[in-house]
């Protein structure tokens, strides 16, 4: 049950903290170059790339017998 909850919770966070962002962006259009906005949002995908790869260890620590094959992520 409680890693549920924490699952549901950083769902919740990933929602706000993209929400965020778009809009973040959004308002840097005007006043940043294209070519920054560009590194910027490579910068946040490494980001949320990280951070999913934490997640994903921290639910399947060593010494468990169910872990899950890695994901191939690709990237652009």
């Amino acid at each position: 049950m409680e890693r549920e909850e924490a699952a549901r919770i950083g769902q919740w966070a990933a929602r706000q903290l993209g929400g965020v962002v778009v809009k973040a962006v959004g308002e840097l259009g005007e006043l940043v170059p294209p070519e920054s906005r560009v590194h910027l949002l490579k910068a946040q995908r490494e980001v949320f790339l990280a951070a999913a790869a934490a997640v994903e260890h921290r639910r399947n620590p060593k010494g468990t017998k169910s872990r899950r094959r890695a994901r191939k992520i690709v990237l652009d």
